[in-house]
């Protein structure tokens, strides 16, 4: 027996002793490689310097060698690039995406599968964005940060109405019902106690989603529009009612701008982005405006809010994908979120939301509970054919019953989102 411990003993030293060797072998050789690393982000990034200082000196622990070059890129032109340089064979090694942006490259191969738990906090990263990098269960790109909405109110309306912040979807309802009987709403027939334009779906998918209904689902392999499912019908519902009661805004426009009807005392709130709230201050003045999640109809939730947002990801024909995977990895890690939080952005996980203060917090809160868009390569079709548009302009003007709104709509995404 003692000799079988001492082989066991001998043995287990020996095997440790090899990977150390392996370790010591990796490292050694990892920092002797040369090269340049490319990277494309959007210039957003400036305003978090810190974080990528302290990601390219994490980065030069490991490859000292390799040069870290970013490149800024700019919104209205990214892609166009991109599909350029994958056409060349010649592409950068991480890319920038915005969120609704990925799954059209991932499921054309163009990006190189990820081993989630190579990146930190990968198992509390925020839903919207960890869906987004997904495709056929796989992961394809990395969340890097975050934006969501929140209702943004009037708080001097409030205040002289003697109303509270809603914790619950009836309260909330009662709230805006009490805002469109009194003299704000009455002394003026445009006035709305809750802004909700008609064709702004990133608002009310909100509904939609907090009654556990979905846009589609997939069924054996194919995608099948699931608005006419029960509870997709109650959120739809649910939708109709607030825009009945509580908005006067156009129900056949969208949500452009929408923060000058909050500052011109044309609405007591809005649902926004947290970039909205400033601009919705009348007179310039913050002291006049707040927000809150969006309660759920779910007593103690909130309801999902739409997060946008961008995340990284490396194309399959990088020629550097290790070094591209490191750099992602050192630029996501715990500190450098913790940088771009202290920047005025969300972090990519729910276990930092707590570090955002002060205006921001409402909109973290938000971000704990949120929903997307069907991952499905055709889904950029759908916005281009304004089907969730036209679903929830056709509810909010009356042109059709909510049943049939939904019915149409579910024939159009039955098509298009499984178009060759």
């Amino acid at each position: 027996m003692r000799l079988k411990k001492s082989k066991s003993l001998i043995a287990g030293v020996a095997l440790a002793l090899g990977f150390s060797w392996l370790t010591v072998a990796q490292s050694h050789a990892a920092a002797a490689v040369k090269g340049t690393v490319t990277i494309w982000m959007m210039p957003d990034a400036k305003g978090w310097q810190k974080a990528i200082d302290g990601a390219n000196a994490l980065f030069a622990k490991k490859y000292p060698k390799v040069k870290v070059n970013i490149q800024f890129q700019t919104w209205g032109d990214h892609l166009t690039k991109l599909e350029s340089t994958l056409v060349a064979h010649k592409t950068p090694d991480v890319v920038e995406f915005g969120n609704t942006e990925i799954t059209k490259y991932a499921a054309a191969g163009a990006l190189m599968p990820l081993k989630k738990s190579s990146f930190a906090n990968s198992s509390t990263w925020l839903k919207g964005l960890a869906d987004a990098g997904t495709y056929n269960g796989k992961v394809y790109a990395v969340p890097y940060y975050a934006g969501s909405r929140a209702v943004i109110y009037r708080t001097d309306i409030y205040s002289a109405l003697g109303l509270n912040v809603p914790t619950s979807f009836d309260q909330f309802l009662a709230n805006g019902k009490a805002i469109a009987a009194s003299s704000y709403a009455t002394s003026d027939p445009t006035f709305s106690a809750l802004y909700l334009p008609g064709k702004y779906w990133y608002a009310a998918g909100s509904f939609l989603y907090d009654a556990g209904g979905s846009i589609a689902k997939q069924v054996k392999g194919k995608w099948v529009g699931n608005l006419e499912s029960s509870r997709s019908i109650a959120g739809l519902n649910h939708f109709k009612t607030v825009s009945d009661l509580l908005s006067k805004a156009d129900k056949n426009g969208t949500e452009a701008s929408q923060w000058t009807a909050i500052a011109a005392g044309k609405g007591a709130m809005s649902y926004g982005n947290g970039w909205e709230l400033g601009l919705s201050a009348p007179g310039g003045d913050l002291t006049k405006v707040g927000a809150f999640p969006m309660p759920s109809n779910t007593p103690g939730k909130y309801a999902p809010a739409f997060l946008g947002g961008s995340n990284l990801a490396i194309p399959a024909a990088s020629k550097h994908g290790a070094w591209a995977t490191e750099w992602v990895a050192d630029y996501t890690n715990t500190a450098q979120e913790s940088l771009m939080v202290a920047a005025g952005v969300l972090p990519n996980t729910t276990s930092l939301l707590n570090l955002v203060a002060g205006a921001a917090a409402p909109f973290a809160q938000a971000a704990k509970s949120t929903w997307f868009v069907p991952a499905s390569p055709n889904w950029a079709n759908v916005e281009l054919a304004q089907v969730p548009q036209q679903l929830f302009s056709n509810i909010a003007d009356g042109s059709k019953t909510v049943q049939q709104a939904a019915a149409d709509a579910d024939k159009l995404l039955n098509i298009i989102l499984n178009s060759n």
